[in-house]
């Protein structure tokens, strides 16, 4: 850039020249020693030198090669241009806001988490961890959220900060491997980062008529497998769809009671301590409580009678 003063010669000169040019029969041919006008320091105290003079025509003769632009037209070929404010922050050395920003020392998101808890650290929450991440209360390595999976040394024998399978057999986090009985999870974890599934061979309901079962038991992949039918134990009948009965009774007031909860063709024997299902009927003289018991169908003398 010229200086103030290095303009105001040039705008002398130029003057001067159109002057004589001007006169009849005059073309003037101008050197001059540019050295000799006064030189200032640029602003960041260095001398600034302009281009060599060169030979000086007519001003005013459009066929010649000098600069005939004042140094107020922008269309001229002067060098009347000012710095953009990026060139200036250029040339004055200034930062730039991103460089600014590195040359600060602030840390940027990457850099900040690197500098968070290590793995393994105690934690509330995952802005405290290197990682960002805090699982079971511990600076993690990963986000650890697969089944049965977890950072903490307590549920996985492992390392605090390292996510690893949880112990088999230890009750599953919230929300993972929901009881369903009867063969399916349990509600714990097995080994392997997996639901643990009812043991295979575990009974489960059946399917009873009249007095024929035909059981159920798991498969140890979370269904109930059917069995072969059989007779219900102790010559009981079916208490439901699904079991057998275990006792029987005699409703009604004797000896016209009636006999319920066993097989066809066993009746419910109420003289020992604990009711049985009795296939064999009585012979005169045995001791009975109802008519059904006896070979004749008649009990008599109170409760107990005989068989007559």
């Amino acid at each position: 850039m010229r200086t103030k003063r290095s303009i105001k010669w040039g705008l002398v000169i130029a003057a001067a020249t159109v002057a004589v040019a001007a006169m009849p029969g005059c073309e003037l041919l101008v050197d001059f020693d540019r050295s000799k006008i006064p030189e200032e320091g640029g602003p960041d105290g260095t001398t600034e030198q302009d281009s060599p003079p060169g030979d000086v025509t007519n001003p005013m003769d459009s066929s010649g090669g000098g600069d005939t632009s004042t140094p107020g037209d922008s269309s001229g070929g002067g060098d009347s241009t000012s710095d953009s404010p990026a060139e200036g922050a250029a040339e004055s050395g200034s930062d730039g806001a991103g460089e600014a920003a590195s040359e600060g020392g602030n840390d940027g998101p990457t850099e900040s988490a690197a500098e968070g808890g290590a793995n393994g650290t105690a934690c509330s929450v995952g802005t405290t961890c290197g990682t960002g991440l805090c699982v079971n209360g511990f600076c993690c390595d990963v986000a650890c959220t697969g089944t049965c999976m977890a950072c903490s040394a307590a549920l996985t024998g492992g390392t605090n900060g390292t996510c690893a399978s949880i112990t088999a057999g230890t009750v599953a986090p919230a929300g993972q491997c929901t009881a369903a009985p009867p063969c399916g999870f349990t509600g714990n974890c097995a080994a392997g980062g997996a639901c643990e599934e009812t043991t295979s061979g575990t009974a489960c309901p059946g399917v009873c008529t009249g007095s024929s079962l035909t059981p159920g038991s798991c498969s140890g992949t979370g269904t109930c497998t059917a069995g072969s039918p059989g007779a219900c134990p102790n010559n009981f009948a079916c208490a439901s769809g699904t079991a057998c009965g275990t006792s029987c009774s005699v409703t009604g007031t004797a000896p016209a009671g009636v006999s319920a909860g066993c097989a066809a063709t066993f009746f419910c024997d109420t003289i020992p301590a604990t009711p049985i299902c009795n296939g064999t009927l009585k012979a005169m003289n045995a001791a009975c409580n109802n008519n059904f018991e006896c070979v004749s169908g008649m009990c008599t003398g109170g409760t107990p009678g005989m068989c007559n």
